[in-house]
């Protein structure tokens, strides 16, 4: 039995945040900028690292489960995710197991979908109402609007430890009721017991929406980090240190239709996830940022914006009169940086997961430098159009000519954006005077702007702007989502007809090397499917994964291929779909196959002559002209090749002359001799002989 005696109210803010409630400015307290003068809207690259994944205090897969931690850090949720929670209350009364869960520290929008061991089950009322826990499972919920320890049946059955004091206020929670079933159903039904995994779908808390003047569920981005900026338990700030213009503009982006690749739209940029009370502020706020675009910065008032989105109009044009100093620096190389992007982000489909999505590749630097690979995990990013728009933004912010330069105070109209709703440019148009040095121009984006009052300077730090990385084709660039973990009821798994063959590649003349290739009958109509197959040497126990599996070929079969294998050795593989299907595809055992790098037999042998000598017989043939491994020598009692058997072997060169002296010769004794050439992978040629003689 685990109960919390009382619910504290109690967090651990990072330095920032402390900051910020002791009264400094937005800018102090979160480094938005170096001084108030300073506005930063996009990540510097000694910060990239950070940029490209900024993860949450607590994991998902802590976030997603049920725990008896009772001093763990609350949880808030935004947008949609799956949640688990703290257990409040876990005792058993009647037959029945009673757990109470916190789910989210303040109030949600609702509870949407019950899940049991990570799938979804559907309910009448409270009761599981379909499958083997119909009947055996009831669940309630409080929203967190009032009491979340307010439950009659816990009061009622557990009067002597649970009481109204026990009020667990504005704490969404969840009570489960497993009822256990009867002899030998109950590990059936139950096979976790009581650690069967109890969770829930949430839509999160509700945001304010300054187009509209009220408070609503939303998932749009600009709302939720404004939600965030302002929450009691979030940053904190006082709506009235919003900029809430440029949080309506940023709004308005972020509701834009953006068409997909299976049809429809979808809203631009959406947030779902959750932060943890413990959490510095702008952890929270780069987690945001990662997957939407939208950063937070000061504006020309004083107040907190938001900013991003498009590229729009330019806030100024400085020419080579207004700037004092200029540096450029080229777009990162090949010791800096990356030319792959893996992107990943929070898959529904996945179970909530942070899944993997196509790549961004520079396929330019790609053939210069090799693969240098770095992740972007959007860890509150919900959709993979969404995903990949961000990851080709990255790239073309990561990878850009940038220049930094002093100006006289006519670089005061750069410190702050033309309007809301978009990123921070202007336009340059250096070109010396005196005709020496570099022209420069060009759209370049505002990076970091600081005024020195007392020089009457201002220092700029930009970053060339290509419109073109904004431009979007959903048919050729959105990729696919994430294969999805939740199969509809009712719906099997295909039947899988595949095959497991070796494919040989041949360097040259002389050398080669085989993999393994599974190939499976591609499912018509089926969009979702891939194979995952598997390989290893018969009689391993060790089972190795093969790459590929979403590849089609041209013949409409899914393929997936081992590493190197090594040659007259046996293997065997395991195949099956990885879908969108009820349940989990059964392995197909395929095989075994014995691999032969070399499948060509090598010529035949001529001119087999036998004599005797003392004690042994002298045996001398002609190689054949060709590459071969080795001769092999048999030896038989009659002229049947199938009773003969192998004396020795030997090696020779191609057309060449070749001997060999059998010393386990019987006297008086009548033998047919063979002799046959053999290829790297052990396939013999054809035969030459029989060469009859009769020892002494």
């Amino acid at each position: 039995m685990a109960i919390f005696s009382a619910i504290s109210y109690a967090v651990a803010y990072a330095a920032s945040f402390l900051a910020s409630a002791a009264g400094l400015s937005f800018a102090t307290a979160v480094q938005i900028g170096v001084s108030a003068a300073q506005i930063a809207v996009a990540a510097a690259a000694s910060a990239l690292s950070r940029a490209l994944a900024p993860k949450p205090s607590i994991p998902t897969h802590e976030i997603q489960a049920v725990i008896n931690q009772t001093d763990a850090p609350r949880r808030i949720y935004v947008g949609r995710y799956l949640a688990g929670g703290i257990r409040a209350f876990f005792d058993v009364k009647d037959g029945i197991l009673f757990q109470l869960v916190m789910a989210n520290h303040g109030r949600i929008d609702a509870f949407e979908q019950f899940w049991i061991d990570g799938e979804a089950v559907s309910l009448t009322g409270d009761q599981v109402d379909y499958g083997d826990k119909a009947g055996f499972v009831f669940v309630t919920t409080r929203n967190g609007a009032g009491l979340g320890g307010d439950y009659p049946l816990l009061l009622e059955k557990f009067a002597s430890i649970w009481s109204a004091d026990h009020r667990l206020q504005g704490q969404a929670t969840f009570l489960v009721r497993s009822r256990a079933p009867g002899g030998e159903d109950f590990m059936k039904i139950f096979p976790k017991g009581s650690n069967t995994v109890y969770q829930w779908v949430v839509r999160g808390q509700r945001v304010y929406d300054p187009r509209t003047g009220s408070t609503v569920w939303s998932d749009n981005a600009a709302l939720v980090i404004a939600h965030y900026l302002t929450h009691p338990d979030g940053y904190r700030l006082d709506p009235a240190e919003v900029d809430w213009a440029s949080v309506s503009a940023m709004a308005d982006w972020c509701d834009l239709p953006i068409p997909q690749r299976a049809g429809g739209t979808e809203p631009n940029m959406r947030l779902w996830g959750y932060w943890t009370m413990d959490e510095d502020p702008k952890a929270v706020l780069d987690r945001m940022k990662a997957a939407s675009g939208i950063s937070t910065y000061e504006t020309q008032d004083g107040k907190v914006g938001l900013i991003g989105g498009p590229f729009g109009t330019p806030a100024c044009t400085l020419t080579a009169k207004d700037i004092e100093q200029i540096q450029t620096r080229e777009a990162i190389s090949e010791r800096e940086g990356y030319n792959t992007l893996r992107v990943y982000h929070l898959a529904a489909g996945a179970k909530y997961e942070i899944a993997e999505v196509d790549a961004w590749r520079d396929q330019a630097r790609l053939a210069r430098e090799g693969e240098i690979a770095q992740e972007l995990r959007l860890e509150m990013c919900p959709d993979t159009s969404q995903a990949r728009r961000r990851g080709k933004m990255q790239m073309h912010d990561d990878n850009r000519a940038k220049i930094e330069m002093i100006t006289d105070v006519v670089g005061l109209k750069a410190r702050f954006p033309a309007a809301h709703g978009q990123r921070h440019t202007i336009m340059l148009n250096y070109r010396p005077q005196d005709g020496s040095g570099r022209v420069i121009e060009g759209e370049y984006e505002v990076l970091d702007h600081e005024f020195d009052p007392q020089a009457l300077q201002c220092r700029i730090e930009l970053a060339k702007v290509d419109r073109a990385a904004a431009a979007w084709n959903p048919a050729t660039e959105e990729g696919a989502p994430p294969a999805s973990a939740i199969g509809a009821a009712g719906d099997p798994p295909p039947d899988i007809v595949a095959t497991l063959s070796q494919v040989i590649t041949r360097p040259n003349e002389n050398s080669a090397f085989a993999v393994l290739s599974v190939t499976a009958e591609q499912i018509p109509d089926r969009d979702d499917l891939k194979i995952q197959a598997r390989y290893r040497k018969l009689g391993d126990t060790a089972w190795i994964s093969m790459e590929g599996g979403g590849f089609i070929s041209s013949g409409g079969r899914y393929i997936a291929r081992s590493g190197v294998v090594q040659d007259r050795q046996q293997y065997q593989a395991q195949v099956r779909f990885q879908g969108v299907f009820t349940g989990i595809d059964e392995w197909e055992n395929l095989g075994p196959i014995t691999v032969l790098e070399n499948g060509i037999p090598p010529g035949q042998p001529t001119q087999l002559i036998p004599s005797n000598g003392t004690g042994y017989v002298h045996l001398s043939w002609r190689n054949p002209n060709g590459s071969f491994s080795k001769i092999r020598i048999y030896r038989g009692t009659s002229a049947d090749p199938s009773q003969a058997g192998q004396v020795g072997e030997t090696g020779g060169a191609s057309g060449q002359i070749s001997e060999y002296q059998d010393d386990t010769a019987s006297p008086a004794t009548d033998y047919w001799y063979w002799v046959v050439a053999v290829n790297s992978s052990g396939i013999e040629g054809t035969y030459a002989g029989p060469a009859p003689i009769t020892t002494p």
